[in-house]
């Protein structure tokens, strides 16, 4: 009975697939020209390169931030869906070991508005992120800090003191 198919079931059904194969890859290909990126640098030494990425969606202005490394790393820490303004500043530390970025993050609806300021600083050979912002972003509330959500994240003062003890 397997074999009862006919020539034309078979045409039908080949073309059927190549129709889905055919939409996938559309839908894949859209979903990479969306994406621009709107702040990058990288670094290489050793035979590694190590570097940041921000991109940003054009149709739903979702922004990532990524952090990878030739070794594997492939960090992605989705912001909140606002308006980046330029990165005002990216600059690399302790012989291009750390990336320090500072942006702001503006309201869709209000791009005249001041907009949250973000600082962020990856140190890639210890792995560590250090975030000053007065946005929640990534990080898990505080339950013990008494519903102030900044109360254990770094404020911008503490920020620069690991900035300038990362960059003496």
């Amino acid at each position: 009975m397997i074999n009862d198919v006919t020539p034309l079931i078979r045409r039908v059904l080949w073309g059927a697939a190549a129709l889905a194969i055919l939409s996938v890859l559309a839908v894949l290909l859209v979903l990479r020209v969306s994406q621009d990126a709107i702040g990058f640098s990288e670094k290489c030494a050793g035979g590694f390169c190590w570097g940041y990425q921000l991109e940003q969606n054009k149709f739903s202005k979702q922004t990532v931030l990524k952090f990878t490394g030739s070794w594997g790393l492939n960090l992605r820490y989705p912001l909140p869906k606002m308006q980046l303004e330029r990165v005002n500043e990216d600059r690399w530390l302790a012989n291009d070991r750390a990336i320090y970025l500072n942006f702001r993050l503006k309201p869709l609806n209000n791009p005249s508005a001041d907009g949250e300021h973000v600082q962020v600083l990856y140190d890639f050979q210890r792995g560590e992120l250090y975030v000053a912002s007065a946005l929640q972003l990534w990080r898990v509330q505080d339950f013990q800090g008494g519903g102030n959500p900044s109360k254990n994240w770094l404020s911008d003062e503490e920020f620069q003191q690991v900035v300038k003890r990362i960059q003496p």
